[in-house]
């Protein structure tokens, strides 16, 4: 209970006794003092409840704290969250306004709410506007001294050329003046305005960063949970706001020109001293952000399961046109979007944009098979012709930056963590520390010259796949089994292996021409393209940014699918 005065122990004052609490507890919206606190730490029904500090308590924001665990429609607790609705449910409201919707259990969704990435974006996304709003300062301030140095430049100009002339030029020199000092005056008045808006919105940043802070220490999983859509509203009407100021040019750049009149020699036939305008130039600074501006949704995303994936083609286009003989193996998408493909047969890697458009081929060394990209310029090759090497290859100024040798022929890539994880025939899956190419080490032996092995690797699991008895292979990132899946009618003559941010699997079938989707599971699959277009499947990435699926036939055509 908070009366003006301060908070008091709910419990005792039910039973007319006023005692000032030192502790909340937000699951039952009620002060403590610290001997009920005691009880209620003991009691069954309580003992797991979060009690806080009544001085922490009052740092949740207002809105946040307003947040109630329980129905006040129907006196229960919350047990569910209906994502149809985006409300919280308890039994009764389940019973009454939510009998077909799609319910989630509300411990589910909420024990995570405090760690998810969701506030580390919303934080993150409020430093990028305020290191933003700093650059727009500093380049608004710098823009009135540049003004400021024009006009005392003209001045000074303009009494050059006065002192030359009679009197007749004072009236004239004196209307220059003024337009010059109106000109200054109009641009400074109006960026003096745009710092004022700028100060008023770095000062709601501020505000929110508090609230934000006090609500992930101190307020409840729900409070936390719900909380969040709220911040991301204000959050996102700041990015708007600094969105607008590009929109609308107020940090175009802006110059006080003038032009001296050509009649100047002809002083007696001249009606003024010359002319000042104000030249707008386009912005000297970009706004940056350190990350892709697709942040995850409030509630986590229910993951898809195999059933629920559906593939629709955004892009067909063909790689290298013009080339006679092309065998395509291996593809990736870089973190710049440039979409990148191995070329066995002409030793080289070939690169096109996200659109499809031919960008360059690189040449590599002889047989190259896979590739995996390292970073936003840099990839790495398998080769399975000696001599045996895996080449490091910096696509942005075409060169190879290194060669990690390798015992035998070398198939699938990946990258994780600084660290290669790939398949070499006779040996198995190997890993190689990129900085230190001494650095290798086995992770799962495979006996036999098994050929055509593709790997992909995602949090702690390593995904093989090998196409003799056509199998896929989930294992830790340490080598130990997890699970194994092979089917003959589903799968025959495997080649690439990719997976979503769902965990779920695709692998491409070669024999059928066909993409087949595993359960995180490895226990369950199904086709996604039967019918397909693609003919001779052999390579496949999945875009975790974009949600793009791309595969590659080997004989030069590329598509990209977005999986729903």
């Amino acid at each position: 209970m908070a009366l003006a005065s301060g908070t008091f122990c709910d419990v005792c004052y039910t039973q007319h006794v006023v005692i000032e609490a030192d502790f909340w507890c937000p699951e039952c919206d009620e002060g403590l003092c610290t001997l009920c606190k005691k009880h209620h730490q003991a009691s069954r029904g309580t003992r797991n409840h979060d009690v806080i500090s009544v001085n922490d308590y009052k740092r949740i924001p207002p809105t946040i704290a307003s947040i109630n665990h329980f129905c006040t429609d129907h006196e229960n607790n919350y047990q569910h969250y209906c994502s149809q609705h985006e409300k919280l449910c308890c039994p009764l409201c389940i019973t009454t306004n939510h009998k077909k919707c799609d319910l989630l259990a509300l411990y589910e969704i909420v024990k995570t709410s405090k760690t998810s990435v969701f506030f580390d974006i919303m934080e993150q996304s409020l430093k990028d506007i305020k290191r933003n709003m700093a650059k727009i300062v500093e380049d608004r301030k710098q823009n009135l001294e540049i003004i400021q140095q024009q006009r005392q430049r003209f001045k000074t100009d303009i009494t050059k050329i006065r002192n030359g002339i009679n009197n007749h030029l004072d009236k004239l020199e004196q209307h220059i003046q003024q337009d010059i000092q109106a000109a200054e005056q109009k641009v400074q008045s109006q960026l003096e305005r745009l710092l004022s808006k700028l100060s008023d919105h770095g000062q709601t940043i501020n505000r929110i960063q508090n609230d934000i802070s006090s609500t992930k220490s101190f307020a409840t999983h729900i409070q936390t949970f719900f909380g969040g859509k709220l911040f991301e509203a204000d959050i996102q009407k700041e990015d708007k706001f600094m969105q607008s100021l590009i929109e609308d040019g107020s940090i175009q750049q802006i110059n006080i020109t003038w032009r001296m009149e050509d009649k100047m020699s002809d002083i007696l036939s001249i009606e003024k001293f010359g002319e000042i305008s104000i030249k707008v130039d386009p912005p000297t600074i970009t706004m940056t952000t350190e990350r892709e501006k697709q942040a995850q949704q409030m509630v986590p995303k229910i993951s898809n399961t195999i059933n629920d994936i559906n593939l629709t083609l955004l892009k067909r286009f063909e790689i290298s046109k013009g080339r006679k003989s092309l065998s395509i193996s291996g593809c990736t998408i870089m973190p710049t979007r440039k979409i990148v493909f191995v070329d066995k047969t002409n030793h080289c890697l070939t690169i096109h944009s996200e659109n499809g458009s031919f960008v360059c081929e690189i040449p590599v060394s002889h047989s190259p098979v896979n590739i995996t990209c390292i970073d936003e310029n840099t990839v790495a090759v398998t080769h399975n012709e000696k001599p045996y090497h895996i080449e490091i290859i910096n696509i942005a100024n075409r060169k190879i930056v290194k060669r990690i040798k390798t015992s035998h022929q070398c198939y699938g890539i990946t990258h994780q963590n600084g660290r290669l994880i790939y398949y070499e025939t006779g040996s198995g899956i190997q890993t190689a520390d990129i900085s230190d190419e001494s650095s290798t080490a086995a992770v799962v032996t495979i006996d036999g010259k098994q050929h055509w092995n593709y790997v992909t690797s995602s949090k702690d699991k390593i995904y093989h796949t090998s196409n003799e008895p056509n199998t896929v292979t989930c294992y830790t990132i340490t080598g130990q089994k997890v699970w194994d899946y092979k089917d003959d009618s589903m799968l025959k003559s495997i080649r690439g292996v990719t997976i979503d941010n769902d965990s779920n699997v695709y692998v491409v079938s070669l024999e059928d021409n066909n993409v087949v989707v595993l359960s995180p599971d490895g226990k369950n699959a199904r086709r996604l393209l039967e019918g397909s277009v693609i003919q001779v499947p052999y390579g496949i990435h999945f875009d975790k940014v974009k949600n793009i699926l791309l595969i590659n036939d080997i004989h030069g055509t590329a598509f990209l699918y977005n999986i729903q």
